[in-house]
């Protein structure tokens, strides 16, 4: 099992949440996320959800020239956030994004992307998309929430097997970007 390498910052989003009264909850494992970007060597991220950088941390975690882009939209959690990524001495290799996905990720280079990592309330259909756009064939799409409300519709997406090898467990869904 692995320690918790950035569980101060789980424990300031759990107070943070407490006292903000938000829905700002981290991936109940953030070594997952990383340990797959580690595992497939990614070099570039883009996660949907930051909340307080939590697994922003862990993606970036396994190398010095992993680059993340973080996409959050509530401006208190994207101050905090950057606040700390930056006690952790990651502020050159995370960038959070302040702002809706679905306008962020359409600024981004397509095709580019090794991992997406998606942790906010529950996917669409056309995030997955978007998602799917910004990876290079062969890129590792890592989805959260989907057993929240709404997710059918990018269940059934991620379920297309000439588009995506797929493996669902719990409320997560590993995915593989097949070439078209």
């Amino acid at each position: 099992m692995t320690r918790d390498l950035y569980q101060d910052v789980q424990e300031a989003t759990r107070r943070h949440r407490q006292h903000h009264g938000c829905g700002a909850y981290t991936y109940s494992d953030g070594s997952l996320p990383g340990v797959i970007a580690a595992a497939m060597d990614a070099r570039r991220i883009v996660e949907v959800g930051t909340a307080l950088g939590y697994t922003a941390l862990w993606l970036a975690h396994h190398h010095r020239d992993t680059e993340v882009d973080t996409i959050e939209s509530d401006p208190d959690h994207v101050q905090l956030a950057r606040q700390q990524i930056d006690s952790h001495g990651r502020s050159r290799s995370i960038t959070v994004h302040a702002g809706r996905a679905e306008q962020i990720l359409t600024s981004l280079p397509l095709g580019q992307y090794d991992m997406a990592f998606f942790d906010g309330f529950s996917p669409t259909a056309d995030l997955i998309h978007q998602l799917r756009e910004l990876l290079r064939p062969g890129g590792v799409l890592l989805s959260a929430n989907l057993t929240l409300g709404g997710a059918q519709e990018a269940l059934s997406r991620l379920a297309d097997p000439t588009r995506w090898l797929t493996h669902s467990f719990g409320e997560t869904a590993l995915a593989v970007k097949l070439p078209t």
